[in-house]
């Protein structure tokens, strides 16, 4: 015969499950390693030119209901079924920059990830900004600017003064003062202290046309 649990044994059973089924760590699902790991399969799915970097998870699981697509899909009728809600700010990487995007509503549907809604996007800068270029990347940029501002095959640059990166807006901006020569109708030609600017938008840098020479 098998044996009789007593109604104080049962009683203490489901007092038990109760507390691990409202416990914190029933609560706090879905983990941020999860969370992180699934945002970026979705991520690589749907926009595989873009890497994230990392996920913060910045609420616990939210019970809502969301339109079920697959039977929309299927059948041409809605409806709406059981969800849990998650808002978390993914950054993405670009460059010397992440893409954050805060407040992405992030969907689960029986523990699966099911769709993610992105939040508003914020760019910002990676801690120490872009890294300056040497003298002789600047040199190199600016040459064939040069050549087509002034219309002449080629144009020797000496850099005089330059200065350090700043932000600017969406850019970091360097800029340097020059001293040019060309030869242009057989005529040698000097400029000096001629200003240019390069940028950056996190990526590789640039002469921003309009503040050159």
């Amino acid at each position: 015969m098998g044996t009789v649990m007593k109604p104080s044994s049962l009683l203490l059973l489901s007092s038990v499950l109760l507390l691990f089924l409202i416990s914190p760590v029933q609560a706090k699902w879905p983990r941020e390693r999860k969370l992180n790991s699934d945002v970026k399969k979705h991520w690589k799915k749907h926009w595989p030119d873009q890497q994230v970097e990392h996920v913060t998870k910045k609420t616990e699981c939210e019970k809502t209901k969301i339109e079920d697509q697959g039977r929309k899909k299927r059948k041409g009728k809605t409806r709406k079924i059981k969800a849990c809600l998650i808002k978390a700010d993914v950054f993405v990487a670009h460059g010397y920059r992440y893409f954050i995007y805060r407040d992405t509503f992030v969907y689960y549907v029986k523990r699966r990830l099911r769709s993610v809604q992105l939040g508003e996007l914020d760019k910002r800068w990676k801690e120490g900004g872009v890294p300056a270029p040497t003298q002789e990347d600047a040199v190199a940029l600016l040459k064939s600017l040069a050549t087509d501002k002034f219309k002449v095959p080629e144009v020797k640059i000496s850099v005089s003064e330059m200065g350090h990166p700043r932000p600017y807006g969406d850019f970091y901006r360097v800029s340097l003062i020059l001293d040019l020569e060309f030869v242009k109708a057989g005529n040698p030609e000097k400029k000096e202290k001629v200003f240019a600017t390069l940028q950056s938008d996190g990526t590789n840098w640039k002469p921003a046309a309009e503040l050159c020479f």
